[in-house]
């Protein structure tokens, strides 16, 4: 009976001195990890313009998927109508404007949220030939936000021109719905 008590506190003690190592470890990695992220920023930014807002990112994603009182998602709604409706313009309002004017000097016509069409024209009147060209953009004006507030005709380089986050996700091989949020 005796040898069968040391036998479970040698055990015992195997597995606490396991469970301490691994917690140890879980500790250093958890403090390696965050260590990591303290050094990178949330924003990736250059000098003049900011290329990725986190939140308002997710806001956007969050917005397209958003059924209106018949069940039809907003990407859906933008898809099919092609410009901003009564629904989801007043909620890219509430969602965009609300969340977001305070970070972007509290100016309302910061924050553009609408359509843009690529052409197939590059700055210069050329044709575009493939995907990876910048093409020229064209920016319908909505009755919510406006005109985009850096000009209805520009391109992916243009947009650089001033402080910005812009986030654009496609609704067909033409169109697309853009978040642009100017001077941070």
């Amino acid at each position: 009976m005796r040898q069968n008590k040391n036998g479970q506190i040698g055990e015992t003690m195997t597995w606490i001195v396991a469970t301490i190592i691994i917690v140890v470890i879980l500790t250093i990695s958890i403090f390696i990890a965050s260590s990591a992220s303290v050094l990178k920023s949330k924003i990736i930014q250059g000098s003049y313009f900011q290329t990725a807002d986190v939140l308002a990112s997710k806001s956007m994603f969050s917005y397209l998927l958003t059924p209106d009182s018949s069940g039809k998602i907003t990407h859906t709604q933008l898809k099919e109508e092609g410009n901003l409706n009564e629904f989801n313009g007043n909620s890219g309002l509430q969602v965009f404007r609300r969340l977001y004017q305070d970070d972007y000097l509290n100016n309302p016509n910061n924050i553009w949220l609408g359509i843009v069409i690529k052409t197939e024209e590059k700055v210069n009147g050329e044709s575009c030939l493939n995907e990876k060209e910048f093409c020229v953009l064209n920016s319908l004006e909505n009755s919510f936000f406006g005109k985009r507030p850096i000009g209805s005709r520009n391109t992916e380089i243009g947009y650089h021109a001033i402080p910005y986050t812009s986030e654009k996700i496609k609704l067909n091989e033409t169109h697309s719905i853009e978040l642009s949020l100017t001077g941070k």
